[in-house]
């Protein structure tokens, strides 16, 4: 097949220079030339987009986690709660894990995680390898092949979330899929996951379409700025080339030979294909800039300082919990401590479900969730100036729950007569997870759903929701090439035309 010339498709912008307003000149020449860099990067996005809609970024499940963690020996335990909090100065951040058969109490100093032992409250040093290893293999029930470490970063521990925890040792197995676990050297924790086709599927994937790339993803402040400005520029094309390509198709419309476009060639096919996916990639682009909002535009769905307090309510009233009344706590991997509405709450999650210890005034009452009472009274002291309508348990399924990465042993809140506030708590540990107001609802349907097609309806329909995503990706990814071709040869043709003019001159 013939490839389409190409050489008359710009005349009709060229024809009429003269005549356009220097904004619309000027619009032109931003479309064009930023296009030129900015349509290779469109198609990057697009094309790892569908990767990413198969093969997600690796992630350790807290349900595996939980499952297949060292289980604390309770017996043990000498230490009580409030006396470790004292001695990690963290009291709303707290945690009781397994080191190497030690338990062990973990909380923030600084922004760094530390353990004390919940034995004696002395302070537990750094992991050494071996035990990384031993971790990792009992966690996997398989044979440590390597191990490496300790360091602070590598490609699938850059985020922000793991910061509290380095640096890390990387455990690889001796298995079929090349597993590495990745274990804390401050509370040898098991906390990522990867295997040998995510990580190479990632690289044509998420790593790319994030700019994952660790020099930048490692110091968040700028990665943040540079994916957001790259998502702002983009946008801004993006939607000059809508007006110019709809403002083209009209005045073509409207002239003696009617036809959808004035061009000829690639550029035609790139006029045509942004008429048709240019709605698609405009929104497709702002949803994607909207993921690194961060609160800028919309509500991040935290609780406010004040919110949280009297959610907490004062010191617990009914007593705390004693390192004894953590015993009946069994089968255990962890233990997080909060307090609601005024009461310690102990929530436990291990291979055999969730557990919840309450310190009540009639003595620690122990079920599988936080008593419906105690939520109820704490959301009232958050907020009592809204009655609560009901609490309920949510589906994983649920679009604003996908949204908002939450379990299923999340519980919605919701108060009469005031629809627009809604409030996700956690049914094991008791806290809050996001307040879902109106702005909070928005930046949902703005970025996320409009970003990854999880609506009403599709969230639970995953194989129908990946084929109709992918028709729009591919029209992104064809509209994409297009322009970077275009640009192509633009440049070829100006740097042709200008090795004319010296040679004529």
């Amino acid at each position: 097949m013939a490839v389409p010339d190409t050489s008359r498709s710009i005349s009709p912008l060229n024809s009429e220079s003269g005549s356009r307003p220097a904004a619309v000149k000027a619009l032109t020449w931003f479309h064009r030339w930023i296009g030129v860099v900015l349509c290779l990067m469109f198609a990057t996005w697009f094309a790892t987009g569908a990767m990413m809609v198969f093969v997600a970024f690796p992630a350790l499940p807290a349900a595996d986690r939980a499952a297949h963690s060292e289980v604390i020996r309770s017996a043990t335990i000498r230490i009580d709660p409030n006396r470790a909090a004292d001695l990690l100065h963290s009291p709303d951040d707290l945690r009781l894990v397994s080191l190497a058969g030690t338990p062990a109490y973990v909380g923030l100093q600084g922004d760094r995680d530390v353990a004390i032992s919940a034995r004696t409250g002395d302070r537990l040093g750094p992991v050494a390898p071996a035990v990384a290893g031993a971790i990792a293999s009992a966690f996997a029930g398989v044979r440590a092949a390597h191990i490496s470490g300790p360091f602070d970063y590598d490609q699938w521990v850059v985020h922000q979330q793991f910061d509290p925890l380095r640096p890390f040792f990387r455990v690889r197995l001796a298995d079929s899929q090349e597993t590495d676990l990745y274990v804390s050297s401050r509370t040898g924790e098991v906390v990522q996951r990867t295997r040998g086709l995510e990580r190479v599927a990632n690289w044509a994937g998420s790593v790319i379409h994030w700019i994952y790339i660790v020099p930048i993803r490692r110091s968040f402040a700028l990665w943040d700025w540079t994916v957001w400005t790259l998502g702002l520029v983009g946008l801004s094309t993006v939607l000059a080339g809508v007006w110019l390509g709809v403002s083209r198709s009209n005045k073509q419309l409207r002239g003696r030979r009617p036809s959808i476009s004035p061009f000829r060639g690639l550029l035609r096919w790139h006029h045509i294909l942004g008429l048709t996916a240019g709605v698609f990639v405009a929104c497709w682009i702002t949803s994607g800039w909207l993921s690194m909002d961060h609160g800028r535009l919309f509500s991040d769905g935290s609780a406010t300082n004040q919110e949280l307090s009297a959610y907490a309510g004062p010191a617990a009233g009914s007593g705390p919990l004693r390192a004894a009344d953590l015993q009946r706590l069994t089968s255990a991997t962890t233990i997080t401590f909060q307090r609601v509405g005024g009461e310690a709450v102990a929530g436990a999650v291990g291979p055999h479900g969730p557990r919840v210890l309450v310190a009540e005034p009639s003595g620690p009452a122990i079920s599988d969730r936080v008593p419906v009472r105690l939520l109820e009274a704490a959301l009232h002291a958050a907020w009592p100036a809204r009655r609560l309508k009901e609490l309920v348990a949510i589906s994983p399924d649920e679009p604003y729950a996908k949204a908002e990465g939450l379990t299923s042993d999340a519980r919605l809140a919701a108060f009469a007569g005031d629809p627009s506030l809604r409030v996700y708590v956690d049914g094991v540990s008791g806290k809050i997870l996001v307040v879902m107001d109106p702005s909070r609802e928005a930046y949902a349907w703005v970025y996320y759903m409009l970003h990854t097609y999880n609506f009403p309806g599709l969230s639970s329909r995953p194989v129908l929701r990946i084929v109709i995503l992918l028709v729009p990706l591919t029209l992104g990814f064809a509209f994409s090439v297009t322009g970077v071709l275009v640009g192509i040869r633009r440049l070829r043709m100006t740097t042709a035309a200008r090795a004319q003019a010296e040679q004529g001159g």
